[in-house]
């Protein structure tokens, strides 16, 4: 499973944890401030099948929903689809479509990430897409 590290100080001391697919969406629906079941039943009206106990089973990381789940929960909890869908090990469908037909947008990424770029370093490559973009 795809997890992200997070890191927050406590105490003065570092503490790692990781983020797994249902404790985020847990700490969305809690925010919401809606029951397991009261969340299902909202979804349910979208997804057929979609019940608290299959709920549940993604908080407790015991099941990786369907892409279009996970895009129904991120709209019912008002997070971002993107974070659940990675957080999930998928790619968005547009970012799945451009890798499909573009060779050149493979050999991008892929050398990306042959260079273990930081976080920063997404960031600043990003900023400079978006620089290049308004020339």
């Amino acid at each position: 499973m795809l997890t992200f590290n997070s890191t927050f100080g406590q105490n003065k001391e570092t503490v790692t944890s990781k983020i797994t697919l249902g404790s985020r969406i847990r700490e969305l629906r809690l925010a919401a401030k809606l029951s397991q079941r009261d969340l299902a039943a909202r979804l349910a009206k979208r997804l057929r099948g979609f019940d608290f106990s299959y709920l549940s089973k993604i908080e407790n990381d015991r099941l990786v929903p369907s892409a279009s789940a996970l895009l129904a929960l991120a709209a019912e909890l008002k997070g971002d689809s993107d974070e659940l869908l990675a957080l999930a090990g998928k790619a968005p469908a547009d970012v799945g479509e451009m890798l499909q037909k573009s060779k050149g947008a493979r050999m991008f990424f892929r050398s990306a990430m042959s260079t273990s770029l930081s976080e920063n370093d997404w960031k600043k490559l990003l900023q400079d897409i978006q620089k290049r973009k308004k020339k």
